[in-house]
């Protein structure tokens, strides 16, 4: 076993050359659509949504503004919470949910029922024997939430589609940036802002081969890919 603690290698095994790494551990993630999440996300998806996340942590301040001008006490976590909640929302579907004021919104409620701890037998199965759980097909999440979030895929999917030609306000969170993929088969996963990170040549090769191996996700990959961002970035952007 080996242990990297060189920011710029762990760079590279990360992010550069990920591919080359592959043998990481899998998570049992059952039967749902959660389980078809594919890696395609990126630093270059990241800056096309800089401007709502802008607009979110300008709100996050106002927040806060209260407690500054009376020297209140702010319960941080709280606030952190709502604001990765807004930004995943936001980056992920395109929704402004303002989870601060609204916390029965049903992006926020279904979200919650995925993030939350379940210390269930099956969920342990899940943790200590994902063979056995996958055996008897038992699911680690709530699978109404699942099917919240797919649905909402769906929906948020067509009705872009349909309003394409007439929607003059073009939006920039992840769902369409897959739909501009599909429509004009364009790569948005180049990770490279100069030359000071490769060569012409590297940065050739390196297009090439992102660009052979580009894809349009299923509507499946969509759902999952948008639940992982809450899996994967609510508690851990939340808690540091």
């Amino acid at each position: 076993m080996a242990f990297v603690n060189e920011p710029e290698l762990l760079r590279d095994i990360l992010v550069k050359d990920f591919h080359i790494f592959p043998d990481h551990l899998h998570f049992n993630l059952g039967n749902t659509n959660l389980a078809k999440a594919i890696p395609s996300f990126s630093s270059g998806k990241l800056r096309a949504m800089m401007g709502s996340i802008g607009g979110i942590a300008d709100q996050f301040v106002k927040n806060l503004d209260e407690y500054a001008v009376n020297g209140k006490t702010a319960d941080m976590r709280k606030y952190m919470g709502a604001f990765a909640m807004d930004v995943i929302s936001a980056c992920a579907y395109g929704i402004n949910v303002e989870s601060i004021n609204n916390a029965n919104h049903p992006i926020v409620v279904n979200a919650k029922k995925i993030l939350s701890v379940d210390t269930s037998f099956s969920f342990m199965l899940f943790i200590l024997c994902p063979s056995i759980a996958r055996f008897f097909k038992l699911e680690p999440f709530n699978v109404n939430a699942i099917n919240f979030f797919n649905n909402l895929t769906e929906q948020i999917v067509a009705e872009r589609k349909s309003a394409m030609n007439t929607d003059s306000n073009k939006r920039s969170d992840f769902i369409q940036l897959m739909i501009d993929n599909e429509k004009n088969d364009k790569n948005f996963d180049s990770d490279y802002n100069s030359d000071e990170d490769m060569n012409v040549n590297q940065l050739q090769k390196s297009t090439e081969t992102v660009i052979k191996s580009s894809q349009t996700l299923t509507s499946d990959e969509l759902t999952a890919q948008g639940i992982l961002f809450f899996i994967a970035g609510y508690d851990t952007t939340s808690a540091s």
